[in-house]
């Protein structure tokens, strides 16, 4: 059924992270999959069954009601390649403004609605992001798979607020949904409510999370973008490398260091990864090593300037207090 084919591809297509806990895995699939999805199509798309994506009302064609004019039709075609191109930009603001007026055109159609509150979670503006996931979330009740999408949207604007135990609720209802029809819970989803019980302190539920949500997406499907499956693989390695910043606030330096080397010779290109060896084996002791990982970390294309900025690896990349406080030691090292 419908209902339940929705259920099974709620998560990523809805939203990633919020500002608290966003990553470029998140961020772009995020933008790519509500591209195709406000995108008006003439023809099917096939190979969009098969991808992860924004669906429900937001894959739908647009419709119109019996009383509809054919100018209004042409009028909403129009807004809605507007609509794409301001969100491919980043233009939040003229994306708003195309919202409003396709709202006036069309005040009850679910997917203008939330792709509101989706695009005013990614500006920040995380009140106004709330207030629209209520109302499509009253509109969504009783199909599963609209139901969840937008759970999920909301609890990540929940994070964007530091509602740690609503945001969980959420992220909770969103798994149940999935399970409830009869599909494997989502790695993006997973990874998302590992952030929250970090957030909360529930740093062995946070691992258990991590650690699915690593697997699932090692084992998915439907990643692929011809022959590459770089997006799965990032997936992957960031689940992966959470886990391991939560195994080491557990206690389990050594277990952690271990994930991460194994990670560094999977994502060599990973500056993340290479940060977190690089505290950890300063913490050990193993200085010369810190350097070496550290240096590595700084040579990447990302570089290593955002992990001199505690206050980003703390807020912005979630990184779990111990493993603040050991980068912090080390980079005491180097000033």
């Amino acid at each position: 059924p419908a209902m339940v084919q929705a259920c099974a591809r709620v998560a990523d297509g809805a939203i990633s992270r919020p500002t608290a806990s966003r990553c470029s895995v998140h961020r772009d699939h995020r933008r790519a999959v509500m591209t195709r999805a406000l995108s008006p199509r003439s023809t099917p798309d096939p190979d969009l069954r098969s991808r992860r994506a924004f669906i429900g009302a937001v894959l739908s064609v647009p419709t119109f009601s019996a009383a509809s004019i054919a100018g209004a039709a042409e009028s909403v075609d129009e807004l809605q390649r507007s609509l794409v191109a301001a969100y491919e930009v980043q233009d939040f603001t003229a994306a708003l403004d195309v919202l409003a007026r396709l709202r006036r055109l069309e005040p009850k159609e679910l997917k203008w609605i939330e792709a509101d509150a989706t695009i005013s979670t990614d500006r920040k503006d995380f009140q106004r992001a709330l207030k629209s996931y209520d109302v499509a979330y009253e509109i969504a009740k009783g199909d599963a798979g609209a139901e969840a999408r937008i759970l999920n949207g909301r609890a990540l604007a929940r994070e964007g607020v530091y509602d740690w135990p609503n945001a969980l609720e959420d992220y909770d209802e969103v798994l149940r949904l999935a399970v409830a029809n009869g599909f494997a819970p989502d790695p993006y989803v997973l990874n998302s409510r590992g952030n929250v019980r970090g957030s909360l302190g529930l740093w062995d539920d946070a691992r258990d999370d991590y650690e699915s949500a690593g697997d699932l997406f090692q084992n998915a499907k439907g990643f692929r973008n011809g022959a590459s499956t770089t997006q799965r693989l990032d997936g992957a390695i960031y689940a992966y490398s959470n886990r391991a910043l939560a195994t080491a606030q557990l206690g389990d330096e050594d277990g952690a260091l271990r994930q991460l080397e194994a990670l560094t010779r999977r994502a060599p290109n990973s500056a993340d990864v290479r940060a977190a060896a690089a505290a950890l084996y300063y913490s050990a002791g193993r200085v010369a090593e810190a350097e070496d990982a550290w240096e590595r970390a700084c040579s990447r294309e990302a570089g290593c300037a955002k992990y001199k900025d505690l206050d980003y690896v703390r807020r912005v990349r979630r990184w779990p207090p111990a493993m603040v406080g050991k980068l912090e030691k080390f980079l005491e090292l180097k000033s």
